[in-house]
């Protein structure tokens, strides 16, 4: 056995660490700009179900899309490594889901994602009466850093 071949192993392993360590160091992916609903769904038992849903902005061809006010883009909200902090947010101030929920699936397309989930606690008359159609979230404010 020579030299080589007994510190293959060692340079193999080296090399992995490295290629891994270079993908990790990039910036954040940033999702692109959407409009935000919450779709609240009280079902005839009390069970409260909701979609958040996120429909992202097609850039309109042959126009020149102007930047973000850099005001503005700590207000957008975040990439969807973030969307279940999102939901909490948006659930904590439109006091939906009072005490937490469940999430059932997610859906992302190529124009669209969707989470979808089920309320901890049951409906009350007042949710029954507040929250009877799709609620626009664009002007939530993100959660706290």
């Amino acid at each position: 056995m020579n030299i080589l071949s007994a510190s293959r192993p060692v340079l193999i392993t080296a090399l992995v660490a490295l290629v891994l360590s270079s993908c990790g160091g990039g910036p954040r992916w940033q999702a692109p700009s959407a409009d935000e609903l919450l779709i609240p769904e009280i079902s005839a038992d009390g069970t409260k179900f909701f979609v958040f849903q996120r429909n992202y902005h097609r850039p309109q061809p042959a126009t020149v899309q102007t930047p973000v006010d850099p005001s503005r883009r700590q207000q957008l909200p975040i990439g969807e490594y973030d969307v279940t902090e999102r939901i909490d947010n948006v659930l904590l101030q439109t006091e939906y889901c009072r005490t937490g929920f469940f999430e059932l699936y997610r859906e992302q397309g190529l124009q669209h994602f969707e989470v979808r989930g089920e309320c901890r606690e049951a409906a009350t008359e007042e949710d029954r009466q507040r929250y009877e159609g799709p609620l626009p979230v664009d002007s939530l404010a993100p959660p706290p850093q």
